[in-house]
């Protein structure tokens, strides 16, 4: 989609995919999109390669949410929320947009939403023992039953189970009352990778988590409050 976002219902949640190595005339109008503390960060970024990609991320994030908002990229303003996450500031309370990102490589995913929102993105063609890292992220259940699995199933399974678990996590911070290894939403009954799963806060709140369709060979998934919340994505290919 070119430029302009989409009607944002209060039970949806916005997906939108962009690239982090965007053409050189791209990247020059997103950096004149940061601010001047923005640039100078991007400055201090040692590699060429994560200085773009820092410049490319917020560029784009900017330039997305001012689609939402209906107002100049470069004014936008971000604080940090009490969870740790960044906020928008200045923000009507009617109409408050909430957000979240992932990368991986060299893709972007952002979430857009009228409630908190957690998501996560990976690519499935990165190096890593996912066995070892299944082991700790896992329930003992979970991990029995991982165990088991076919290791083609295993890997496809390990992403989908990870991407769930770390969404929960950006969605909730300081709302999840134990680590990974006790938050059970993975390997439950043979589709398990396309339901959605309900679970509670430390404060009692509900909440889902459900895994999203990419691209083939990448996995991601989305948390947020409630359990009636839909969800809708695009590319985002502004500029």
């Amino acid at each position: 989609m070119q430029g302009t976002a989409p009607v944002l219902a209060a039970d949806e949640i916005h997906l939108w995919l962009a690239s982090l190595q965007p053409p050189t005339e791209r990247l020059a109008v997103l950096a004149a999109m940061l601010t001047v503390d923005e640039r100078e960060r991007a400055a201090r970024l040692r590699f060429p390669e994560h200085r773009d990609r820092f410049i490319a991320g917020r560029g784009l994030l900017r330039e997305l949410l001012a689609a939402y908002l209906n107002q100049p990229a470069a004014l936008i303003r971000f604080n940090q929320g009490p969870r740790g996450k960044p906020v928008l500031v200045g923000q009507p309370a009617e109409t408050c947009l909430h957000f979240n990102l992932s990368h991986s490589s060299d893709q972007v995913l952002y979430a857009i939403a009228r409630r908190e929102v957690g998501v996560d993105l990976e690519d499935m063609n990165r190096r890593l023992d996912y066995a070892a890292v299944a082991e700790r992220i896992c329930t003992s259940r979970e991990w029995a039953t991982f165990q088991e699995l076919p290791a083609e199933q295993a890997r496809e399974e390990f992403f989908a189970c990870w991407t769930r678990k770390e969404a929960v996590v950006k969605a909730l911070g300081e709302g999840l009352t134990h680590g990974l290894g006790k938050l059970e939403i993975c390997l439950q009954g043979d589709d398990w990778v396309n339901q959605r799963v309900g679970l509670r806060d430390a404060a009692g709140r509900e909440w889902s988590v459900l895994n999203v369709p990419i691209e083939p060979g990448w996995v991601a998934a989305l948390a947020a409050p409630g359990v009636d919340w839909r969800w809708r994505g695009w590319r985002w290919n502004a500029g």
